[in-house]
């Protein structure tokens, strides 16, 4: 039997990485989705299914979702709507002052929605979806949106107080309006369309911010050339002169801009006249735009709080996984204690900055309270990565660090640049290394450059083992059972699969 040579055993698949949550062991699940998949739809059914999965798990077994990447877009979505919310009811205050009437000012907020309406209709046939940067380019939208409309209602009652009537008025208003519109939506859109174009992951960025603006401009010019004539010939009326408080703030409104209009009309006819005062003011906009220009942060994406920070530790080559689990544990009481830190997720065995599982590396999944939560200055994102490094750093015997998530989830592994060194020269381990040491100490110089390191590890001890394969023969051995031996003495070797508790299971001989 076996049981004579061997102890027999039910037990985990492999032994080369530990989990824990909170210093307490735990099994971890990860779940990415799929290429083209609704995040936050992803979530929602993650979360419904391990609901349903809770209901037979035994008394003392629990889950928890200690890290949910779709917290901050669903935080960015709601602080978006906000805005969006926000920036409507100040286009709508805005146009209700300047078109001073609810009739006039109700034609130009009726184009909102319905450019809005049609961008999203026209996503799909881009390839786009709702998400935070089509979002913030309709944010800017609103306010652009409303600019032909306003022309064409301007116009409308202009003719409208010449004493003609309102369908005649909307009739001559197009005559004059209609060039103007068209090169209103024709110019904006040649701001913005050309961004689409810029090379790399750059451009994919700008281009459904841009496209969006450019798609939401072109269908407010078409409403305001077909939905806003026709309200305009249906609500708008002669204005009759109130004597009321509002009819006061009007014409003091009017009073204050007409002198404001004077003014800069003023200012204008002086600068056309002496042309080196226009050429003065003109080096004066373009010097103040590079110096203020040079103050702005040049990052590719600000790093940004997601609820979340990275951490990790590394040991000397080599060391042991109980070695790597102990100097974890240390991490894990010195990140619990930082204020605004809800869970640790700790994988011991594992590198995430390599995508390497060893025994001596640690990784952490550092949550954040809610921001919500998180009122006072320690407990601001910033502040918790600095706290966090400055702990990690106290660790004896290891490089423990904290560092910031990608700003976008996909583009590396981190927050910050990454550089791939390669031996062109086809040389061995030892030169890449030399030159490797040689431009991590170089960059350490730059001091626009911190917290420079390598995953690169040429130094792990190995061990080789010469198999003597005339012996091995002679001796009437097959060199795959000689290897297969190896293996299992100091591995596993994969045996076969058995049955139990309704599935299949693999055995192993270690």
């Amino acid at each position: 039997r076996v049981s004579d040579v061997a102890r027999i055993e039910l037990g985990a698949q492999t032994y080369s990485q530990q989990g824990r949550l909170n210093g307490k062991p735990a099994a971890l699940i990860a779940l990415y989705q799929m290429p083209g998949a609704n995040a936050l739809q992803a979530a929602d059914g993650a979360k419904k299914l391990m609901e349903k999965i809770k209901q037979s798990f035994p008394p003392d077994l629990d889950y928890v979702i200690a890290l949910d990447t779709t917290l901050s877009v669903t935080e960015g979505i709601k602080e978006i709507k906000h805005t969006l919310f926000e920036a409507l009811v100040l286009v709508m205050i805005v146009v209700f002052v300047f078109l001073q009437g609810w009739r006039a000012t109700l034609i130009p907020l009726l184009a909102v929605p319905v450019s809005l309406v049609g961008t999203f209709m026209l996503f799909p046939m881009f390839g786009f979806s709702i998400n935070t940067l089509s979002l913030f380019g309709l944010v800017l939208a609103i306010g652009l949106v409303v600019d032909d409309a306003i022309v064409v209602v301007e116009a409308v009652e202009h003719h409208i107080e010449n004493g003609m009537s309102p369908k005649d008025a909307t009739l001559r208003a197009m005559e004059e309006v209609t060039g103007p519109v068209i090169a209103i939506a024709v110019i904006l859109a040649a701001v913005f369309v050309p961004t689409a174009f810029i090379p790399g992951i750059t451009g994919q960025l700008y281009q459904q911010f841009a496209v969006t603006i450019a798609i939401s401009v072109i269908i407010s010019a078409f409403n305001a050339l077909t939905l806003s004539p026709a309200l305009c010939a249906m609500l708008l009326r002669p204005k009759v002169k109130g004597s009321g408080p509002v009819q006061k703030f009007y014409d003091w409104f009017n009073g204050v801009f007409g002198r404001v209009t004077g003014g800069y009309v003023g200012i204008c006819r002086i600068a056309i006249r002496r042309s080196l005062i226009s050429l003065v003011f003109l080096v004066g906009v373009t010097v103040s735009a590079g110096f203020f220009g040079k103050m702005v942060p040049a990052g590719f994406l600000p790093d940004e709080d997601q609820g979340y920070v990275f951490a990790a530790v590394q040991l000397p080559d080599a060391s042991s996984l109980q070695r790597t689990s102990e100097i974890a544990a240390q991490a894990e009481d010195l990140i619990m204690k930082v204020p605004g830190v809800q869970y640790t997720t700790t994988v011991v065995g594992y590198s995430m900055l390599s995508q390497v599982t060893n025994t001596y590396s640690a990784f952490f999944f550092v949550t954040l309270k809610n921001w919500a939560d998180r009122k006072q200055p320690e407990e601001q994102y910033t502040a918790i990565k600095a706290e966090l490094s400055k702990r990690l750093a106290s660790i004896p015997g290891a490089i423990a660090f904290a560092f910031p998530p990608p700003a976008i989830q996909g583009v590396g592994t981190s927050g910050g640049a990454t550089f791939v060194l390669q031996d062109r020269a086809g040389k061995d381990i030892a030169f890449l290394a030399e030159n490797t040491t040689k431009f991590i100490e170089a960059a350490k110089k730059r001091p626009e450059l911190a917290s420079v390191s390598t995953t690169f590890r040429p130094t792990v001890p190995q061990l080789f083992i010469d198999v003597d394969q005339d012996k091995v023969l002679k001796q009437g051995v097959l060199l795959s059972d000689v290897y297969k031996t190896l293996q299992s003495f100091l591995g596993s070797g994969f045996i076969n699969y058995f049955n139990r508790f309704g599935r299949q299971w693999q055995v192993y001989v270690q």
